[in-house]
């Protein structure tokens, strides 16, 4: 928990500091996503904590959250002075990426299960060959054997 938060402090004041020396708030695309990633990790853990995942402390988890909607309501300010309706398209677009990233992982799972029916295919016909050719080679030792 305290990683993350450091994180996002860390990413925030990157971003805090290049706007106050002129920068652009879209030009720091990668604080963003760092800001936003690491309040996403400290949202997973709040819901493993209310679950009874005994991680972290009730205390811990409480003020990271509040840490965190400080920070966020900060940012918020800083987009809407940069632009009037940039904290509206961050919104939208980290919405975005999220449903981008859930897609991805189904699609890497769906690989993940395809990939594993193939192999069990592939060993089922592996099997099925050996069993057919040792009864097919015990047959033919049978009828030879009957013949000589």
């Amino acid at each position: 928990m305290l990683a993350e938060l450091a994180i996002a402090n860390a990413a925030f004041e990157v971003i805090r500091t290049a706007v106050s020396n002129g920068k652009e708030v879209w030009e720091l695309g990668d604080h963003l996503s760092k800001f936003s990633d690491a309040g996403r990790e400290i949202d997973l853990k709040a819901k493993l904590a209310k679950k009874g995942s005994d991680q972290e402390s009730d205390l811990e988890v409480f003020m990271a959250q509040e840490a965190m909607r400080n920070k966020r309501d900060q940012l918020k300010e800083l987009m809407v002075r940069t632009r009037h309706m940039m904290w509206d398209d961050f919104l939208r677009f980290e919405g975005e990426q999220q449903k981008a990233r859930v897609k991805a992982r189904r699609a890497e799972e769906l690989a993940k299960v395809k990939r594993t029916e193939l192999i069990m295919t592939l060993i089922a016909w592996a099997v099925a060959f050996v069993i057919i050719a040792g009864s097919l080679i015990g047959g033919l030792k049978i009828i030879v054997g009957l013949k000589g």
